[in-house]
């Protein structure tokens, strides 16, 4: 099989079907290139130009290739511009397979006629998988996965009569939908549907499909697969076609009128009439979809001095939970780790919806989409506003670390990050730099009073090595020549401090690279009257030493650690990363006995949180010793 369809073979085989296929039956006219790919050919290859037969066959025949018979230049700058990304066919296979899970149990009439939408389609690989849209091969008939092919499958293995068959093949048709902005991407998406028809109509009666039969096709086809931009749901240049002109009342010149891009109209075949597309988000709408799937656009380029991006996924997510009941789409994950340029409330929703769940995930772009590099990896959601699933809140991609963290949170119990205290919470007071006002000018007054990183060697003055009586001084643990140092600071000169009179652990404020399990760089338990400098945090204000020494065991538990790397994805340390580890009783009525070993205790803790055998492995095989 020849994967490029020839439009001059449609041309010679009838008009009518290649004109057929250039149709937007909204304009009523020819769709347009929507593209600079192809105006260096001059007149009538503009992006606002209509795709007329004569651009198609001729001279021009063949012009038109799938993506994967495109130049490389040419793939390479259709994802820059608009971030397009081509969907290989195990993707296709895997998103189309979650709904197709659901579905199996209706009968074919229902199944057939579950209405579909391919959103930004391509050539519309969702749809109809003739070949794989990456490399060009050829896919056997049987191996095909789109979800018309799944349609015409189930046909051709329940219905011998073919008259039935055909008329079945239609209702199918009437039920697939798919939208995309770039013309010549359309056609092809409305030519590959075209062919899969005759395909299947072959396979199953031995007899080529009439001219007849492929022009009912072909018109189905064009009044379902339609030209769009989907963020205005309008037809892409229809204002530049309708700009009119008038001679200004007061002046000789021609002054030329705006029109507003016409909005985009959707055939509805169960009522017979056409309707706008912008009106299927409304809530009143008497048309929906069963599913809406697919691969958005991930980014648009901001016009500007600089080159800048921004995302427009998260556009294509919302509008798509407006008109289907579900919605498989695969975008960029930073969302759910309310990271990237989607707006935080909107990441926040996701991850607290009832409605949707994470199906696959990949950190490493380049696997699902080769040459790609997209920071944060890819996911395939999956939404179902009429489905309640448990929020994703935490999302872990790592499905055993997923289902400890779900089983420590059944418990409820409070965060060790509550009892944590952050780098910069120790503040020097006034009575210092009233005592020594030559210090005020060593830094702004934003930093005057931090006990920074570097607080030693910016006011020496004030720290001593030794002091003869412990009474007026109190103890700062910072760093000084690369290592760490204590040096003795007069107490009235820390401000008060939640935990300085108490026992505590102090561990330093950045750790390690992010790597699930890592060891913590050498904690302390700090008495009272130790504080730190903004190297370091730490944990707790407790009444007695066997308080902070189970602590300071805790903490050295691989359990504790494994938790503490569901947020910690960096070196980074902050308390804020400590929210998923559960807060202990450390005291002497715990239910753990902190006088056991380390690895005693991690026992305990396992027993407790009811993690399973598989789970304990993942722990013990992923999280390193400590001393």
């Amino acid at each position: 099989m020849t994967i490029d369809i020839s439009e001059e073979s449609l041309a010679k085989e009838s008009a009518d079907l290649l004109k057929i296929l250039l149709k937007d039956r909204t304009t009523k006219k020819s769709i347009v290139w929507a593209t600079h790919s192809y105006e260096l050919l001059g007149k009538g290859f503009a992006p606002s130009d209509r795709i007329n037969p004569s651009k198609v066959t001729g001279t021009y025949a063949n012009l038109i290739q799938p993506r994967s018979e495109k130049s490389k230049y040419e793939q390479k700058d259709r994802t820059k511009i608009r971030a397009e990304v081509f969907t290989p066919t195990w993707l296709v296979e895997k998103q189309n397979g979650y709904v197709e899970a659901e579905l199996e149990t209706l009968n074919l009439e229902d199944y057939i006629q579950v209405r579909w939408l391919e959103i930004t389609c391509g050539e519309a690989p969702y749809m109809v998988t003739r070949y794989d849209t990456v490399t060009g091969e050829e896919i056997p008939l049987s191996e095909r996965v789109g979800f018309v092919d799944r349609k015409l499958q189930r046909i051709s293995r329940e219905v011998s009569d073919e008259v039935t068959f055909y008329e079945l093949l239609k209702k199918a048709y009437r039920a697939s939908y798919g939208y995309e902005y770039q013309g010549d991407s359309l056609l092809l998406a409305r030519e590959n549907l075209l062919a899969t028809f005759e395909d299947y109509y072959l396979a199953k009666t031995g007899n080529q499909p009439t001219l007849e039969q492929k022009k009912e096709i072909a018109t189905i086809i064009s009044y379902n697969v339609f030209q769009m931009d989907g963020l205005k749901k309008t037809s892409p240049y229809s204002a530049i076609q309708g700009q009119s002109q008038q001679l200004s009342l007061f002046t000789d010149e021609l002054e030329i009128q705006e029109v507003e891009e016409s909005k985009t109209q959707i055939k509805d075949w169960k009522k017979n009439k056409m309707i706008g597309f912008e009106r299927l988000s409304s809530e009143e709408s008497e048309m929906k979809f069963d599913v809406v799937i697919g691969n958005p656009p991930y980014q648009e380029e901001i016009e500007g001095a600089n080159t800048q991006t921004r995302p427009i996924y998260h556009f294509f997510m919302e509008e798509s939970y407006k008109i289907s009941d579900k919605t498989v789409l695969v975008t960029p994950a930073r969302f759910l780790a309310n990271t990237g340029g989607t707006p935080k409330k909107w990441n926040h929703k996701m991850l607290n919806s009832r409605h949707l769940k994470v199906k696959f995930y990949e950190l490493k772009s380049n696997k699902v989409f080769p040459g790609t590099d997209i920071k944060g990896g890819v996911v395939i959601t999956y939404h179902d506003k009429n489905k309640d699933f448990e929020p994703i809140e935490t999302f872990i991609s790592e499905p055993l670390l997923d289902s400890i963290y779900r089983k420590v949170k059944k418990l409820q119990e409070p965060s060790l990050s509550e009892i944590m205290f952050g780098s910069d919470s120790h503040k020097l007071t006034d009575i210092m730099f009233e005592d020594f006002p030559e210090l005020i000018s060593r830094t702004d007054s934003s930093h005057r009073k931090a006990v920074s990183t570097n607080i030693f060697e910016r006011y020496p003055e004030v720290f001593k090595d030794k002091v003869d009586s412990n009474t007026e001084y109190v103890q700062i643990i910072g760093r000084e020549k690369n290592g760490r140092s204590v040096k003795y600071l007069k107490k009235e000169y820390l401000r008060e401090h939640p935990n300085l009179l108490f026992w505590k652990i102090i561990l330093p404020k950045a750790n390690g690279s992010g790597a699930l399990g890592e060891v913590l760089s050498t904690p302390l338990i700090g008495e009272p009257l130790i504080g730190y400098s903004q190297t370091f945090i730490s944990i707790g204000k407790f009444d007695t030493k066997i308080e902070a020494e189970a602590c300071f065991k805790y903490i050295k538990t691989k359990f504790a650690r494994v938790m503490l790397g569901i947020l910690k994805l960096t070196q980074d340390n902050p308390p804020a990363t400590w929210a998923k580890v559960p807060l202990q009783d450390f005291t002497v009525n715990s239910d753990i006995d902190w006088t056991q070993s380390v690895a005693d205790i991690d026992g305990q803790l396992y027993q407790k949180y009811d993690l399973s055998p598989e789970e304990i492995a993942f722990i013990e095989t992923h999280v390193r010793e400590m001393d």
